[in-house]
């Protein structure tokens, strides 16, 4: 099947007919058609596929049929496809499936009346004959009315014949049938039937077809012959044509000759509403009524349609295509809202008449209403409700199911009134302009039936509530609040509308002033009102209109009424201070608010601490910062400047001990030449000893104290006794870290390195220890060499055990002897260094005995 036979009929009912291009795809064009017949059967058809603006038919023989444009929109909306063969007429629906395949269903349409639409649009069993003749056999077949499709198909291909097997014969009578070109009206309930006459040779046998139905007679000795169909006798509507068959007595047929054309109709028109009534769901509003009100259907063609309305009637007839349409005047149909009955009568060309009702509903009127009180029942919009976030409703009335149209300010939004006929649109944040001003509000309604209403008001607009500005200048010179300011009060400054009121607010404080003529104004907040510690107050002043506008400024102001994070690392305790720390400085320390000076008044001397970024703060001082205080306690006085200029102050105590305690040897315990314990005179300081070799190497001794019996004498008794006749050193160390220390010399000539070689041990005396009969030391120092050994004093005491056979030397080289503050020692300065040596002790000074 290459080619498809085609019909198709556009929107003002005129057909065209075809073949479709041979080939695959072939191609149907479709653009202006409302409707597509094809001469296929659903049998033939294996699917549909939507492809762009075609539609695609696959045939089971493979041809694809492209039924080109269908998809164009046309007036009607889109187009309808049939399919049709054999006499039957079906439509094809179709629904979109995925990829642009499309599912078809199958209606089958219903043509077995009188008349139907579609008539002209069916192709019969005719061997699939070319559609044009379609039109022409049906005539012929006596309609598709009434026949089934196999026997329309016989009927065509039945050939007609005029002769009979005798033919004419010579003299022979040939029969008629009277009224052969003629046409019998069959009506509803027509009382006579038909009656078929005609002539032919005496005693010939007639017989005659209608339809079917089937009557004989003999023809009469006067050369005519009728043959009555009663009305009940003859087949069902439908235009027959009469088929007369003759045999003559010898025998000759004469078959198929013409009769007159029975047009039978004996089923009353049917007439079908499509448009302006209740039956289809339509509403006649004012504009149809004033317009004029239509009234269209569909009937059988030529059929005379009269509808009557409240006396007034209109009548039209069916056109070729089925179609029918009366128009009702204005003067003819009143407006308001109500129903009224149709009287429908239909009479068609054989006089068959049938009535009908239907009921015209009439809705011209309809209201439109906007509310008063809109937002918050003022009537004005202030910038609060124009700037909210459920936006500015605009509310009213309207008939229920109407849609309503507001405009504010050329914007429009649209809603449709609910079932109790209240409506409401909503204008958003933003939407409407600000200022002060009054808004237009038009509404417009258009109910169900299409009638509108229109409603106007006004809603006045007010967003503008004047200005309001704190002041620039700080607050405080500064911006922050610091305890004196804090204490006298703190003053808010600004300017706002001449007039109104203002309300400042500090921190939680509020209160209000009025702006003056100039629009100043300033308000004063208490110490009270304002919190003390560190931190930051919010500022705002507000001012409010009539209308419920407002404008505010804001700020933020910093309070800082102490010092915070200031310590002193010592200000619980008291800091102990030894000659040590007194010669080479003691640090003072501790911790402030980041950005602070710190300054520390001492004995009446005040001195600048150092503050890093992170607020730590130290002061190193020594002994020339003191000044003349040189031992027992004194308090220093810390004084802190945070950066808001609050001021704190802390007393730290301080404890100078600067005195220390020089051990006194005064004797071993030496068994089997190793010395076993040593005796001091009694000390409450920590003692700690040492031996030295020759060179002056110390190695620390570890030793316990016990008793020695003897009073004012302490002992200690050596863990790992050392060889008699070494050199010792007995450090003492007091509560406050002062050290002093006794070196004991067992050597005849101490050398140089043994004494220079002692710097850190603090050797303020020399104990000079020999065994009786044996040579005594000889001890020479410089004023070099006595500074070095001891960062107490350049003062040393030299001390010996007075033996009868022992003399010690030493040699102070341009000492000169000065007055002794020490009972039982003589005294010499040497350079800025002092001696002093134990008198009677068997010590020669520079050659002379020490007395």
């Amino acid at each position: 099947m290459s080619t498809v036979a085609y019909i198709t009929r556009n929107a003002s009912g005129t057909n065209q007919h075809g073949t479709s291009a041979e080939g695959s795809p072939s191609v149907i064009p479709t653009n202006g058609a409302t409707d597509i017949s094809l001469n296929l059967d659903p049998s033939d058809v294996q699917s549909y596929a939507r492809r762009g603006r075609d539609l695609h038919i696959t045939l089971f023989d493979g041809t694809v049929v492209e039924l080109e444009g269908f998809y164009d929109p046309v007036a009607t909306g889109s187009k309808n496809l049939f399919l049709s063969d054999g006499g039957d007429f079906i439509e094809v629906v179709l629904e979109d499936k995925a990829d642009g395949m499309l599912f078809a269903s199958y209606e089958p349409i219903d043509i077995s009346g009188k008349w139907s639409a579609y008539d002209d649009m069916v192709f019969l069993d005719v061997d699939r004959i070319e559609p044009v003749v379609a039109p022409l056999a049906a005539p012929l077949l006596g309609g598709l009315g009434g026949l089934g499709a196999a026997a329309a198909g016989a009927a065509v291909l039945v050939g007609g014949g005029g002769g009979g097997d005798g033919g004419d014969g010579d003299g022979a009578i040939v029969p008629t049938v009277d009224d052969a070109d003629g046409t019998y009206d069959v009506p509803e309930g027509d009382p006579d039937g038909v009656t078929i006459t005609g002539t032919g040779e005496a005693g010939s046998t007639v017989e005659v077809d209608i339809g079917g139905v089937t009557g004989t007679t003999t023809v009469g000795e006067d050369g005519t012959w009728s043959v009555d169909f009663p009305t009940s006798d003859l087949p069902g509507d439908g235009v027959y044509e009469t088929v007369v068959d003759v045999v003559a007595p010898d025998g000759t047929t004469y078959d198929d000759l013409d009769g007159p054309t029975i047009d039978i109709d004996t089923e009353a028109p049917t007439v079908i509403v499509t448009e302006g009534t209740k039956s289809v769901n339509d509403i006649v509003n004012g504009d149809e009524q004033e317009s004029g009100t239509i009234i269209s259907g569909t009937g059988e063609a030529g059929a005379t349609v009269t509808l009557v309305i409240e006396g007034h009637s209109q009548t039209t007839t069916v056109d070729e295509n089925g179609n029918w349409t009366v128009t009702f005047s204005s003067d003819e149909i009143d407006t308001g809202e109500y129903e009224t009955d149709i009287e429908i009568t239909t009479t068609d060309p054989h006089g068959n008449s049938t009535v009908s009702s239907d009921v015209l509903v009439v809705d011209t009127e309809t209201t439109v209403a906007i509310d008063t009180g809109l937002a918050g029942g003022d009537d004005l919009i202030n910038a609060a409700e124009a700037a909210a976030a459920a936006g500015v409703a605009i509310t009213g009335t309207a008939e229920a199911g109407a849609a309503v149209e507001v405009v504010v300010e050329g914007v429009t939004r649209t809603t449709t009134a609910d079932s109790n006929g209240t409506w409401s649109v909503i204008y958003e944040a933003g939407t409407l302009p600000s200022g002060t001003y009054d808004a237009d509000i038009s509404v417009t309604s258009t109910d169900t039936a299409g009638n509108s209403a229109t409603a106007d008001s006004t809603i006045a607009v007010d967003t503008e509530a004047g200005f309001v500005q704190l002041s620039d200048d700080p607050i405080e010179t500064d911006d922050v609040i610091n305890e004196d300011e804090r204490a006298d009060g703190v003053t808010i400054t600004g300017t706002a509308t001449p007039g109104e009121t203002v309300t400042v607010q500090l921190g939680t404080a509020q209160g209000t002033v009025v702006a003056d003529s100039n629009g100043d104004w300033s308000y004063d907040f208490a110490a009270s009102e304002i919190p003390e510690g560190t931190g930051d107050l919010d500022i705002s002043a507000t001012i409010q209109d009539s209308a419920g506008n407002t404008a505010s400024d804001t700020d933020t102001v910093a309070y800082d009424t102490e010092v915070t994070n200031y310590t002193s690392a010592d200000q619980n305790d008291t800091v102990g201070v030894n000659l040590q720390q007194m010669q080479q400085g003691f640090t003072l320390q501790g911790t402030v608010e980041e950005g602070s000076s710190v300054s520390v008044e001492i004995n009446g001397t005040t001195h600048d601490a150092v503050v890093d970024s992170s607020g730590n703060w130290s002061l190193t001082v020594d002994g020339d910062d003191i000044g003349s205080f040189s031992q027992g306690g004194l308090v220093a006085t810390v004084t802190a400047t945070d950066p808001a200029g609050n001021v704190d102050t802390l007393m730290q105590p301080i404890d100078i001990d600067t005195l220390y305690e020089t051990p006194e040897f005064a004797g071993t315990t030496t068994i089997a030449g190793q010395i076993q314990s040593i005796f001091l005179d009694e000390s409450d300081d920590a003692l700690t000893m040492y031996s030295l070799d020759s060179s002056g190497n110390a190695t620390q001794l570890d030793a316990t104290e016990t008793s020695s019996g003897i009073s004012g004498v302490d002992k200690l008794d050596l863990d790992t006794p050392i060889s008699d006749g070494a050199n010792l050193i007995v450090q003492s160390t007091d509560d406050a870290g002062n050290k002093s220390s006794t070196l004991v010399i067992d050597q005849e000539n101490p050398t140089s390195s043994l004494l220079s070689g002692l710097d850190g041990f603090n050797i303020d005396a020399i104990d000079l220890v020999f065994e009786d009969g044996t040579d005594g030391a000889n001890l020479v120092l410089t004023e070099a060499l006595i500074k070095e050994m001891s960062d107490n004093s350049d003062t040393l005491t030299i001390r010996a055990d007075e033996l009868a056979n022992v003399t010690h030397e030493v040699t102070l080289t341009g000492a000169t002897e000065i007055t002794s503050t020490v009972s039982g020692y003589s005294a010499y300065s040497i350079g800025d260094a002092t001696v002093l040596i134990e008198e009677d002790a068997g010590i020669s000074l520079n050659g002379t005995p020490v007395i």
